[in-house]
């Protein structure tokens, strides 16, 4: 941990959040158990950013979900920690393959922060998600919320040496500014 101190006064939303959540474990577990709900209670909807995610509903089909008296069709949306936005043919076809099969619009969304996300996420694949990204060496850890969310940096590291070592400085900067907590492995990876 870092010996900066935290200002007097008042902690913000996100900061009560964070010192309130067991290192960022709130109780996200319990949510996942919980088959009544798609969704996220409390500061668990805001606490999962910074495991990678929003939560979100399906607009399409909001208004007679209402009409029914259902709750809206829950999901999150997703976005993968790529320094740099470097992947292998191998990881892409990996994450092409489980939105096929996992997602509720079979799709993958390429961002401007040289990353990708996926979007319509169920909560019973939301475990599944992680432990996919995490057998393709990647991860969502910090991607979004009141976070750093990806590192960027000249996307092509085969170009010259200086690109490597900018891709290179790239990926240490996003390990370092990791939460310093073992939770998201504990839940989406152990759990």
């Amino acid at each position: 941990m870092s010996d900066i101190k935290a200002p007097a006064g008042k902690l913000s939303d996100n900061e009560r959040l964070k010192s309130n959540s067991k290192y960022l474990r709130g109780t996200i577990v319990e949510d996942l158990q919980d088959p009544l709900s798609g969704g996220f209670r409390g500061d668990n909807f805001n606490l999962i950013r910074f495991h990678g995610m929003y939560e979100q509903d399906d607009r399409d089909i909001r208004a007679e979900r209402v009409e029914q008296k259902l709750e809206p069709l829950k999901n999150v949306m997703l976005r993968c920690r790529m320094p740099g936005g470097v992947i292998t043919p191998a990881q892409w076809l990996g994450i092409d393959e489980f939105a096929a099969s996992h997602t509720m619009y079979g799709s993958i969304r390429i961002t401007n922060r040289q990353t990708f996300q996926y979007h319509g996420v169920l909560k019973q694949n939301i475990r599944p998600v992680h432990q996919w990204l995490h057998q393709l060496g990647l991860d969502s850890i910090a991607t979004a919320g009141d976070v750093n969310r990806n590192v960027l940096c000249t996307s092509n590291p085969v170009e010259s040496e200086l690109h490597v070592q900018a891709w290179e400085w790239a990926k240490k900067i996003s390990e370092h500014l990791l939460p310093k907590t073992q939770a998201y492995a504990e839940i989406w990876l152990d759990g």
